[in-house]
Parts: C-alpha cells; structure tokens; sequence
C-alpha cells in the first residue's frame, strides 16, 4: 500500500483542537487505501477518533510516497519541501488572518506571528502539489496566494484552466460518532435547573470572536425567559503554545459588571474531552456564536458549528461567515447583526419556542448527514490515488517571484525557457528583437 505521512502541529490526545481533529480524521479515511504514518509535533499519543497511534516529530522523514500537511509544519520541518515527495497542503483553516487577531499589547509578538505566517504561506504555495482550502470564498483568496507564487502559469493552465487539480474545495467534516446519555451541563452547575433553557458557546474563546456582545444579549433573553442560562466552555486551548486570548478576562469582566456571573452566565474553564463534547451539546437548547466584521469572518469556516449540526443544536449566529450562511439557508440556524439588541431579539424570539426549536433540529441532522468525513474528503481521497508533482513542478517551470531575483536571473530564466522551447535560433531571434525595440525608444 502506498505510504502517506499525515502531520499536523497541533496536540492529538483527549482534548482536540479543529486542525487535530482533523488531521485525524484524514488519517482514518485515508487508511482503508494507504499505510498512514499519523504525526503531531507535541508528541506521541493515541488518537480518541480511531484508537490509532500518533507518532512524534522523529516520524517526519521524506521517505513516503505522499505528505499531507499543515500549518507550520513545514517550518519546523524544511525537508518536506526540499524533498520530492508529492506534498498536500491544507490550507483550510486561513491562519494568517487569525495571526492578526493575536499577540494582544505586545507588539514584536505581533509582528511576529503575522510576518511568520505570511513566509510560511509563501513557501507552502511554492512547493505544494494540492492544496485543499474549506470554501469557495476560501478557494477565491488562496488563488490569489497561488497567483503571486507563480503557480498560476501558463504549464498548470494548460493541464487544467480551472485549476481544480492544484486546488479543492475540501471542508472540515462531521464524525458518524453520537452524543451519549447525560445531562454534564446541568450536573456542573447547581444554578441550571432541569428545565432550564441554555445557550451554549461551544468551543474556544479565541480574540477574533465576540462572546461580550452574546453576554450584552442576554438581558433582551432574560425579559422572555428570566430562567434562561447562558454557558461559556472557556477553558484553556489544548496546546499550551498558544497564547490564552484577552476576549476571555473581558468576558468575564463583563459578566460581573452586569451581575450576571455565577448566575445566568456561567463559565466551564476546561476544554472538553473529544469524546464528550456531543454530549455537553446535547444538554443545550440553543448554540450561540458572534464574531465582529473583519476578514478572518469572511474567510472563516467554523466548525464548532459542524458540532452543533451532529447534536442537532439550533444555532443562533452573528451574520457574515459562509457556514453560519448554509446553516441558516438549510433551516438549521437563525442570523442577527453584529450588535447585542438583533442578537438578543433573534435569541429572545426561539428560546421559548419548542416547536421551532424542533424544526431547526431536524433540520441540523439532516444537512450533517450530507457533511461527512468521507464526502468533504473526497478530493484529497481521489488526489491521492494517483499522488504526483504539480504539472508545473513536473515541467521544472516556475517562474522567479518577489525581489530575490535580480534582473540577470532573470534574463537567464528567460533564455532558458526559450532554449527549450525553440533553441539557440530562437535565442537569438528573441534577443534580436529585444535590441531592435530598445533602439527605437
């Protein structure tokens, strides 16, 4: 069986951030037709998706017939792109725009992780053989990466002008896996009654998100439903390198200021098992999710709001991100604007009513079953049946890019490709003609 190394930065334990859930869950689907080698540069573990292995940093080599990889993966790692191996690179989830959000008041810390993600990216779009992304919006913007990488010449143009063989719409998924029996939410606070609505925030509390304005909401809730709880999982991201987010001290600021904390708004401060968080989800009435206008929104596609689908949770969104858009479009959730009194009126006006609630449920489970693993992961599935270099790498044609090309490097690409393509003749008829309208100016 062809071998495949799928490696990802991030932790792969009991507690699961999106790019190691699915690193994962590539790994599994990938499985019943390759030998995958399943890497996390945190360390060996066992993964909670298929009970399979995880190796260490020490199993990244270029040695296997294929890589998929993410992230910064390939800083840590240079090999992959200096080898020959037929390279994936997901890009589904846009982190350089995520990187503008971090870093909070210091500002070399900033600077650094947005230059870092940009020379990563560059170097990704220079090198890889397929690059997957999770929407179309996405596909529009990463073109552009792939553009000013050169990628977009006249080589991989020929072999497919809409470039659907260099990039692919490949989505995060849904697992086949269902929520178990319990209620965790109201056994972990004494304040949530049995019959108690709750709106569940589900997943990090990350800068680039607005959980203060869904805070701001809850008055406009409360004057409906004063038993209505609202619940924050904020505990800490599992991989102890990134930085915790400011958004959440000023959300439970907030909380405090308006006498709403221990009491209609609550925090969980651990990240939830993977195995477990179904049925935290299952115990909710409403999921709830705000985000303000920026581009990482656009760009965004959310997958907590995969996981409310798979418990069948109605979702109450901000507007603005495409996946909250095909949710909403599906019956599955309801959009307000960016600000607390449309956000509290969409939540005011569904937290009472179980019909509605009912409808927007089976709605959920029937978009999730058109989401899973093994349909969103198909193109890379068919990619890797037949795994090569790019059609321009293949050539060994890609143009000079950015100011590290002199002039006279490229003049001498220039007289390269046309050796190739005409000879010595060709040569000098081009460097004839060139003289000649030098003259004339």
């Amino acid at each position: 069986m062809p071998r495949v190394l799928v490696a990802t930065p991030e932790p792969i334990g009991r507690r699961l951030a999106g790019p190691a859930i699915r690193a994962a869950q590539i790994a599994r689907i990938l499985s019943s037709e390759h030998e995958v080698t399943l890497v996390s540069l945190a360390g060996e573990s066992i993964s909670p998706i298929d009970g399979r292995a995880v190796r260490g940093p020490d199993a990244v080599a270029t040695d296997y017939d294929a890589a998929v990889v993410q992230g910064s993966v390939t800083v840590k790692h240079p090999e992959l792109l200096d080898s020959s191996m037929a390279l994936a690179i997901d890009w589904f989830d846009p982190f350089h725009v995520e990187a503008l959000h971090r870093g909070g008041e210091d500002k070399v810390l900033r600077v650094d992780l947005i230059e870092g993600a940009r020379r990563t990216l560059q170097e990704q779009a220079r090198r890889g053989d397929f690059f997957l992304c999770s929407n179309d919006i996405q596909r529009e913007h990463w073109l552009g990466w792939l553009a000013a990488a050169g990628r977009l010449n006249h080589i991989a143009h020929d072999d497919d002008p809409l470039f659907e063989s260099l990039i692919a719409v490949s989505p995060f998924g849904i697992g086949r896996e269902l929520p178990g029996a319990g209620t965790p939410i109201r056994d972990a606070f004494s304040a949530i009654g049995d019959h108690d609505p709750i709106l569940l925030w589900a997943g990090g509390m990350h800068d680039w998100l607005d959980p203060l304005t869904v805070i701001r909401a809850m008055p406009t809730v409360l004057d409906e439903n004063p038993d209505a709880r609202l619940v924050f999982l904020a505990g800490p991201h599992p991989n102890t390198s990134i930085e915790t987010m400011g958004v959440r001290g000023e959300a439970i600021l907030l909380a405090r200021e308006m006498r709403m904390f221990g009491k209609n708004v609550l925090f969980v401060n651990q990240w939830i098992d993977y195995g477990e968080r179904l049925t935290w989800l299952q115990d909710a009435t409403i999921g709830v999710l705000a985000d303000r206008a920026h581009l990482e929104s656009r760009y965004s596609h959310r997958t907590r709001l995969l996981d409310h689908l798979t418990a069948g949770l109605p979702t109450v969104s901000t507007t603005g991100d495409p996946l909250s858009a095909q949710l909403e479009s599906a019956g599955a959730a309801i959009t307000a604007s960016r600000n607390d009194i449309a956000l509290g009126e969409a939540l005011a006006g569904l937290v009472n009513n179980d019909d509605r609630l009912g409808e927007m449920s089976r709605s959920a489970r029937t978009l999730a079953a058109g989401l899973t693993w093994e349909q969103t992961l198909a193109p890379l599935v068919s990619w890797l049946r037949e795994p090569a270099a790019a059609a321009d790498r293949r050539s060994g044609f890609l143009p000079e890019v950015g100011a590290d090309a002199s002039a006279l490097e490229r003049i001498g690409d220039r007289i390269k490709l046309h050796l190739d393509d005409g000879g010595v003749r060709q040569v000098a008829q081009r460097g004839l003609a060139a003289g000649k309208r030098r003259f004339q100016r």
